[in-house]
């Protein structure tokens, strides 16, 4: 590690402390079991944000459900991706014993446990072959995808474009399946 990134380390093991010493951050050994419903959690929830984007993007569906043409729910689907993103982050967290009550703690403990640390340490995977390190990018588009949820979820704009909801969509999957790739 460069000199960098021991001071970037330090200073997110100083903001965890201090998450956990504000009890935003708890750990707890049996929080480990929440792993599998927090993974399961997220599909089921990018599941519900594919089935309304393709009821936004198809004229039969919105017309069989009873819905105007020009209905369409892609605010929708781009906090419902978030919050899939973010529900798999909380796996994430879970497989470390840890359970969190603020995105930003969320977001610190992933970039300190996967980030910086290029893998899991072996007490909390069981087969270390299978350990992957979360990418900045990935990290990066948690990120991005909470600001585009801020956005579609409290702006007041009519339509919040097609092409944000499908990258939404695509984001979401690849980190899901990246924070599944880590945890098993």
């Amino acid at each position: 590690m460069g000199d960098g990134s021991i001071l970037k380390s330090a200073a997110l093991k100083k903001r965890i402390e201090a998450y956990l010493k504000k009890e935003q951050l708890e750990k707890n050994d049996a929080f480990a079991r929440l792993k599998k419903p927090f993974l399961a959690k997220a599909r089921k929830n990018i599941a519900v944000a594919r089935l309304l984007m393709g009821i936004s993007g198809r004229n039969e569906f919105k017309e069989a459900l009873g819905l105007p043409s020009d209905f369409d729910s892609y605010d929708w689907v781009v906090i419902i991706a978030y919050y899939s993103m973010y529900v798999s982050s909380l796996a994430a967290l879970a497989n470390l014993s840890l359970k969190s009550r603020s995105h930003a703690a969320t977001l610190a403990v992933l970039e300190y446990e996967y980030v910086l640390k290029k893998k899991l340490d072996e007490k909390h995977l069981q087969n270390l072959s299978n350990a992957f390190s979360l990418s900045e990018e990935m990290i990066t588009r948690l990120m991005q995808a909470k600001t585009n949820r801020e956005t579609a979820q409290y702006d007041a704009t009519p339509e919040i474009a097609r092409q944000n909801a499908i990258s939404a969509l695509e984001y979401a999957e690849e980190f899901i399946t990246r924070v599944e790739e880590i945890l098993h």
